[in-house]
C-alpha cells in the first residue's frame, strides 16, 4: 500500500506541475508567480502524501474489513480532485486572459463531475473505505474553499454568497474539531443536505463562468440563480446543526 500511495501522489504531482508549466509557456505569467504556484502544488502534494501514509490503515473495505493492497480506483478519482486545486487556482487567478477563459469552465466542470463519479464507483465496485469518505470531504471543502476565495478576489460571485460558503465550511470544521477535542469524533460521511449544498455550489460556480461570455442584460437571471443557491446552502446549516445536536446527545455519558 505504501508504494501505491507514493506512486499515485507522485504521478498527480508531476501532472499538475506540467499543466501549470504548459499554461505559463507563452511567457505572459511572471516567473515569481509561476514559481509560487509550482511551490503551492508541491506543498499540497507533500501534505497529501503525509496524510495518506499516516492513515493508510484506513484503506480497508468497510464491508469485509479486509485491507486493500493498493489505492482503490474510487480513491484515485477523489485524489485527482484534490490534486487539481493548484491548477484550478492558477486558472482562476488569470481568468481574464483569453486562453484561461476557454479552459477554466471545461476543467472546472470536469473536476466537479468527479464528485459524483467517485461515490458511484465506490458503491458499485464495493470499494467503500473510511479513507475514501475522509478524502471526499477534504476534496469538496478544500476545493470549494480555494475557488470561493479566488471568486471573491475576481468579483465573480457576490460577497454575501462567499461569506455564506466560508461560514458553512468554518462551522463544519469547528464542530468536527470540538467533538474531536472532546474525544467524541463525528463520523465522516456525506449527508443528503451536504451533498445538495455542495452540488448546488459547484453548479453555481460553473454557471457563473458563463457570464464571461453572455451579455450584461442577462444579469437578473444570474442574480435569481444566486439567491436560489444561497437559500439551499443556508438551509443546509440546519441539517448540520441537527447532526451535531444528535451526536452530542448520543455520546453523552449517563449520570450515576
Amino acid at each position: 500500500m505504501r508504494k501505491s500511495i507514493v506512486v499515485t501522489v507522485s504521478v498527480y504531482a508531476c501532472i499538475q506541475a506540467c499543466l501549470i508549466a504548459i499554461l505559463s509557456l507563452p511567457g505572459s505569467i511572471p516567473f515569481r508567480e509561476f514559481l509560487g504556484f509550482e511551490l503551492f502544488s508541491a506543498g499540497l502534494h507533500a501534505g497529501l502524501l503525509f496524510f495518506l501514509l499516516r492513515f493508510q490503515h484506513y484503506f480497508t473495505d468497510q464491508t469485509t474489513g479486509l485491507p486493500f493492497k493498493r489505492v482503490n480506483s474510487a480513491s484515485v478519482l477523489t485524489l485527482s480532485r484534490i490534486s487539481c486545486v493548484p491548477t484550478v487556482s492558477f486558472l482562476l487567478s488569470y481568468s481574464d486572459m483569453s486562453r484561461m477563459k476557454v479552459l477554466l469552465p471545461v476543467i472546472l466542470a470536469m473536476v466537479f463531475l468527479t464528485d459524483s463519479f467517485d461515490g458511484q464507483i465506490a458503491r458499485r465496485t464495493h470499494q467503500i473505505t473510511r479513507i475514501g469518505q475522509m478524502l471526499d470531504s477534504i476534496s469538496d471543502y478544500g476545493l470549494l474553499g480555494v475557488i470561493s476565495v479566488a471568486y471573491y478576489r475576481n468579483d465573480i460571485v457576490p460577497t454575501w454568497f462567499i461569506v455564506l460558503i466560508i461560514l458553512r465550511l468554518f462551522l463544519q470544521a469547528l464542530g468536527m474539531l470540538i467533538f474531536l477535542l472532546l474525544k467524541k469524533p463525528v463520523e465522516t460521511k456525506s449527508t443528503w443536505g451536504g451533498k445538495i449544498a455542495i452540488a448546488t455550489t459547484m453548479s453555481l460556480y460553473v454557471v457563473e463562468l458563463a457570464r464571461l461570455y453572455l451579455p450584461a442584460a442577462l444579469r437578473p437571471v444570474f442574480t435569481g440563480i444566486e439567491y436560489a443557491a444561497g437559500a439551499i446552502v443556508f438551509l443546509s446549516f440546519f441539517e448540520k446543526a441537527l447532526i451535531f445536536f444528535r451526536h452530542s446527545k448520543a455520546t453523552k455519558k449517563p449520570r450515576g
